[in-house]
């Protein structure tokens, strides 16, 4: 039995009048608990030892149930101290800051905020400054609109001891609530597609792939699956021709999921030699084999570990390959060539292929249950054929991105890119992107012409479908530049409203407008305002 003892020596009355008792226990000299003395008038009763450890395993449980909700909250939070140091950031505080928790832990705000991709504006800051809750909304390096909330947690003393601070996704909120919407069948489809766009654009500016590019709404759809089971650790199976971007799919499935921090380890299986396969994927031990490295070798997914291995062209992988991945994927521990025990791992599977795997299953040169085990989520990449809307867009991403890698200022041509979209490009997104950079960098003059093109492309040029291409590109620029003007003119109307109903004259609002007045008395004609005019809509 353990005993209690009063600080006070006695039960005391808090100002309510209600009783209250200050309990001590006591350590003995080699730092155990001691038991005070019974005659001792400050000992007030007796706690028996199994009740203190059922206390202490309570206490126990209820921080780690206090620790799971903070690390799985949707929700990103921060713990601050009262001088604004991190002390505490969750993981999706992480994810959606896209900053890892060790740069967050024991910097200071304002040390935070000279980084590039943290919001100037700071609740935090207002709440160390006016220990009252205050709320502020940034955009996020991916265009989401964030909501933060930094609340001030106060001692017993009354001193403010921690900023407690929450940050909520309002862009995915919006989504969510589309998706509730259209369920109810309330939602307007436009309204839905423009917001499931807008995460989309937000998702692929997080992932920042310049090459990755979506035009169609083929793409947009596959991209969009890509994004919602990014952070699922479910194998994937992209499938598609050569060239279509198979390997930038799977770096933004990896640059999106938890993993992103870790490791992306790419492997082309068909660059393999079958006598080296074993131990290029999964090591081998010093002297395994007559060659081997008197070291050892780390295999492929023990460098990946933790992170993501991407297996390009699975189908070259001979069937006794097969059988040996099919092991490790099954049993998520490799065994070094020449080891004698087995490595736990914890990697992400991501595997390619431009061939049917169904086709090699019933030739039994694929094995059936490792295409069931590798084609848990099956992602279709369509060829660039089959994406026609997608070559414009394409071809000015890469003449950006090569402009911006080589120091140039190229442009194309109006009949080149017409010439370019006629064209079905067999080798898709690879040689599409291989071909801009020879462009960009042979070409002599500023602009890319129909001349500079392959001999294939410009005989295309002249045909009816170029024809029809460049009358609609020339069309679109016309469309562009009207929709323009006319946002232009109601902003400039919006402006001049304001002006009209501020000041008493047209030279005042020609003072502060750095217009000239006869300027002014036209443009407000042109809109039907008048200086001091409070009534224009």
């Amino acid at each position: 039995m353990r005993r209690l003892a009063g600080a006070s020596g006695h039960r005391r009355k808090a100002q309510t009048g209600s009783p209250r008792l200050t309990l001590r226990l006591e350590a003995d000299e080699n730092g155990g608990m001691a038991e005070p003395n019974v005659d001792d008038p400050r000992v007030v009763g007796q706690v028996d030892g199994a009740r203190i450890a059922e206390l202490e395993r309570s206490l126990a449980a209820i921080r780690a149930l206090n620790d799971a909700v903070f690390v799985s909250s949707y929700d990103g939070i921060a713990v601050l101290d009262s001088e604004g140091v991190y002390l505490e950031v969750n993981t999706a505080y992480e994810r959606m800051t896209g900053i890892p928790r060790e740069r967050w832990i024991g910097r200071r705000v304002e040390e935070m905020q000279r980084l590039p991709d943290v919001p100037k504006q700071s609740a935090t800051l207002q709440v160390l400054s006016t220990k009252r809750p205050a709320t502020t909304l940034v955009n996020t390096r991916g265009g989401e609109l964030v909501m933060i909330t930094a609340s001030p947690h106060f001692g017993s003393d009354g001193e403010m001891r921690n900023v407690i601070q929450n940050m909520r996704n309002i862009t995915q909120l919006n989504i969510l609530k589309f998706q509730l919407e259209k369920a109810r069948g309330s939602a307007k489809l436009l309204d839905l597609r423009k917001a499931r766009r807008h995460w989309l654009e937000s998702q692929l500016a997080a992932a920042a792939i310049d090459e990755l590019v979506v035009a169609s709404p083929v793409m947009e759809n596959l991209l969009s699956t890509a994004a919602e089971i990014a952070d699922f650790d479910s194998t994937v199976l992209i499938d598609g021709e050569t060239g279509t971007g198979k390997g930038m799919i799977a770096r933004f499935l990896h640059r999106l999921s938890r993993r992103a921090g870790k490791p992306f380890v790419e492997i082309n299986c068909g660059a393999l030699p079958e006598n080296l396969v074993e131990s290029e994927l999964f090591g081998h031990e010093a002297g395994a084999f007559t060659g081997s490295l008197r070291t050892g070798k780390k295999g492929q997914f023990e460098l990946a570990n933790g992170g993501t291995i991407f297996l390009d062209e699975i189908g070259e992988l001979s069937v006794a390959s097969q059988a040996k991945l099919l092991k490790v994927l099954d049993g998520k521990e490799i065994r070094p060539l020449g080891g004698t025990s087995a490595r736990q791992l914890d990697v992400r599977v991501i595997c390619a292929t431009n061939r049917n795997l169904r086709e090699l299953v019933a030739k039994r040169e694929f094995r059936e249950d490792l295409l069931y085990r590798i084609e848990v989520i099956l992602l279709h990449v369509p060829p660039l054929r089959e994406r026609p809307e997608e070559k414009k867009a394409l071809l000015y991403a890469m003449l950006e991105h090569f402009n911006k890698k080589f120091g140039r200022d190229k442009v194309l041509a109006l009949e080149a890119v017409a010439a370019f979209s006629s064209y079905e490009f067999p080798g898709n997104v690879r040689e599409l992107k291989n071909l801009v950079e020879r462009l960009v960098t042979t070409t002599r003059g500023e602009e890319i012409r129909v001349e500079d093109l392959p001999p294939q492309i410009q005989t295309l040029a002249s045909g009816p479908a170029a024809v029809a291409i460049r009358d609609a590109i020339v069309e679109e620029s016309l469309a562009e530049v009207v929709d323009y003007r006319e946002r232009l003119e109601k902003l400039e109307r919006q402006m001049l409203h304001h002006f009209a109903r501020s000041c008493r004259s047209t030279y005042e609002i020609a003072r502060r407008t750095k217009l000239t007045q006869s300027a002014v008395v036209r443009k407000l004609r042109k809109y039907g305002l008048s200086a001091g005019d409070s009534s224009g809509s």
